[in-house]
């Protein structure tokens, strides 16, 4: 059969590996990749602020903030 297939012209090797990949995904599926804003806030929530310290003007998670807040940072040891 195999030999048969091969005659024809027909890749033997991409038979199997369509077979292993159709297989995999019917068996143990893909899992999901979690979103960047998502493994974000759980690192954020697994590393609280040590208390006693000073409360932030900006939010950790606002992208668009934290960096504001660096670059004025680095501004003012510029100078």
């Amino acid at each position: 059969m195999a030999a048969e297939l091969r005659d024809a012209g027909v890749a033997i090797s991409g038979i199997v590996r369509e077979a292993l990949r159709s297989e995999y995904e019917r068996r143990i599926g893909r899992k999901p990749r979690p979103k960047g804003s998502e493994v974000v806030a759980a690192i954020i929530e697994s590393l609280p602020d040590p208390p006693g310290l000073l409360a932030r003007d900006f939010s950790a998670a606002n992208r668009s903030a934290v960096r504001r807040h660096v670059r004025a940072k680095l501004a003012r040891r510029a100078k």
